[in-house]
């Protein structure tokens, strides 16, 4: 029984096999003709589309199948490595200019506190203040402790409120101008003790 189960099962898959290889063939054609249709409908596309920009850029990823067109040369590639090499000529010329730095108002009030050649009496600090504007008071009419410490009737104030300091008349430290004559950290050509003499 076993051996006509085996014949009728053979026979079957033989019966499959012819019937998938019919059907495997006529696949293929209906494959075939359904690939000419689409370059067919691909090609119709790209005549009435515009140049694709990817493509110009050389990063289409659709290649034969995109919509747009391809014409022209893909060489932008080149400009984008000039661009890229002309903004690091900036960037490096633009550190090249950079100002150097300028000395903070902490250092100004430590030098005019300890240093016996300033006289501290001569010296003015213009700050802004919250409600007038920018103010000016004597050096030593400010408290240089810590503010939390002081009290309320005590002025004292935030140091990077202070903009400019004077000695006598004149500004000897500015940070919206840049000027440090105090230390010469932007270049000053001329020390406090040379300014002092004229």
């Amino acid at each position: 029984m076993e051996g006509v189960n085996q014949l009728i099962g053979n026979c079957f898959k033989t019966e499959k096999s012819e019937e998938s290889e019919e059907e495997k063939m006529e696949k293929e054609d209906d494959d075939e003709v359904s690939a000419e249709t689409a370059t067919e409908a691909v090609e119709e596309t790209q005549t009435n589309s515009e140049v694709c920009k990817f493509y110009l850029e050389n990063k289409c990823r659709f290649g034969d199948q995109c919509r747009n067109r391809h014409e022209g040369d893909p060489d932008t590639v080149d400009k984008k490595d000039s661009m890229k090499s002309k903004a690091i000529k900036n960037e490096q010329e633009r550190k090249s200019e950079k100002k150097p730095p300028m000395k903070a108002a902490a250092d100004v009030i430590k030098r005019i506190q300890w240093d016996q050649m300033l006289p501290k009496e001569y010296f003015v600090i213009g700050y802004l203040d919250r409600f007038l504007g920018v103010v000016e008071e004597n050096f030593t009419t400010f408290s240089w402790e810590n503010l939390a410490s002081v009290d309320y009737d005590v002025l004292a104030i935030p140091q990077h409120r202070i903009q400019y300091f004077k000695y006598k008349t004149e500004k000897v430290w500015d940070k919206t101008e840049r000027k440090d004559v105090m230390f010469g950290s932007t270049g000053s050509k001329v020390g406090i003790m040379e300014f002092m003499e004229e």
